[in-house]
């Protein structure tokens, strides 16, 4: 399935040309300071399979360890993708930067030692359609 995806700001885009080998959610610190999230949502796909299109010159790579490299927009700070020693050739995609994540869906939870409490009875909270305002 090809799929397509961004940064925040637009200065770069992605297309991918497989399916995702696997989709998950990280819990580990690390992908929480990461992504200034509760958890990462990550998707892996092999490195061929992905076709920056536009914004190369955009792109920032930070290493966040010996094992692992974060790409992400330089305008915007929006981390596109993850590069990790274990997995060589592949990328680890942020499944927030697809155009239309909804396509995926994850099948498995990492660092579950690491997850924040309340995070495995989200679905249980208040849910508003859109934004909440008093």
């Amino acid at each position: 399935m090809r799929m397509t995806g961004s940064c925040l700001c637009g200065a770069v885009k992605y297309a991918t040309s497989s399916d995702f080998e696997m989709v998950g959610n990280c819990h580990c610190n690390t992908c929480k300071k990461i992504t200034g999230s509760a958890f990462e949502a990550f998707a892996v796909i092999p490195r061929e399979s992905f076709t920056l299109m536009a914004g190369e010159d955009a792109l920032v790579e930070y290493k966040i360890s010996p094992k692992v490299k974060k790409y992400f927009c330089g305008t915007c700070g929006t981390p596109i993708f993850n590069q990790h020693r274990l997995a060589a050739g592949k990328l680890i995609v942020h499944v927030g930067t697809l155009d239309d994540p909804t396509c995926v869906a994850p099948t498995l939870n990492l660092y579950c030692e690491s997850m924040l409490p309340w995070v495995a009875e989200i679905t249980s909270r208040k849910n508003f359609d859109q934004g909440f305002t008093r």
